[in-house]
């Protein structure tokens, strides 16, 4: 137990500087960054429909997520309806061709499925982090921001889920999700997005709206791949963090959160 709290320790020690550094300076650092989360949580999810006897097709699902952000980095998070309508036609028309006959449309599916979840919501962080204006502030700032209310939200709901938790409304998801630990959680983000307020220029109901987001956002994503580790018979996503799992383990939080706080800044500068 204490080796793996070291692990967990160690990593987060050289994981945490280095995400905060990759949305702090943006570019082609965010974006290679950004690439290698894409990529690992898309195999990953491939893997979770393998281990049920299914076929999608791993690399190019991933090599489409890699490029649906590659994309947006270019040319923006509102001009996909290009990659859309591309990732759906080639899958469609690729499964024609597919040797697995009785599975190859749930496998087309699938591998759409796994490019729109992890690539097109994960290009939401660049969505985020690109955007002007962002109330005055920089979108670094804000993205930053969305970062550690994320940590502070897995970080209260775990702690006062384990102090407070009694009730536990997804049993059959994640039994060790509670109540009192989905409350904390909220609470977690809204306290950093207040604390933060002034640094972002934004004010305090805007502070209190993204803290929200962002809570109930970042648990509704790590319920969703819990539903999908479960569904699939195993704990972790893969072991490639020691003491943290895998891609989706540690982004399945920031797969929801970002896109969601992207919505909020669109629909509040129309």
């Amino acid at each position: 137990m204490e080796s793996n709290l070291v692990r967990r320790v160690l990593v987060a020690m050289v994981g945490v500087p280095l995400l905060l550094s990759m949305f702090w300076f943006g570019g082609l650092f965010l974006l290679v960054g950004l690439l290698g989360i894409i990529a690992g949580g898309s195999i990953e999810f491939y893997n979770f429909q393998e281990s049920k006897g299914l076929h999608p097709w791993k690399w190019f699902g991933t090599a489409a997520s890699l490029i649906w952000c590659v994309w947006v980095y270019h040319f923006g998070i509102e001009h996909t309806l290009y990659p859309l309508t591309v990732l759906l036609s080639a899958s469609l028309v690729l499964s024609l061709f597919s040797r697995n006959v009785e599975t190859r449309f749930i496998d087309a599916v699938l591998t759409i499925a796994g490019t729109l979840y992890v690539g097109y919501l994960g290009s939401f962080a660049l969505g985020v982090r690109n955007f002007v204006p962002t109330y005055g502030s920089d979108g670094k700032i804000i993205a930053v921001l969305i970062l550690v209310a994320i940590w502070a939200t897995d970080t209260v709901a775990y702690f006062s889920g384990r102090l407070l938790g009694k009730r536990h409304p997804f049993p059959h998801v994640s039994p060790n999700k509670t109540g009192a630990g989905f409350a904390g959680g909220l609470v977690g983000a809204l306290g950093v997005s207040v604390a933060g307020v002034k640094l972002t220029g934004i004010s305090l109901e805007q502070g209190l709206a993204m803290g929200f987001i962002v809570g109930i956002g970042a648990q509704a994503g790590d319920l969703v791949a819990s539903m999908m580790k479960r569904d699939a018979g195993i704990k972790n996503s893969s072991s490639v963090f020691p003491g943290h799992g895998g891609f989706l383990d540690r982004f399945d939080s920031f797969l929801f959160a970002f896109p969601l706080v992207y919505l909020y800044l669109a629909a509040m500068h129309q």
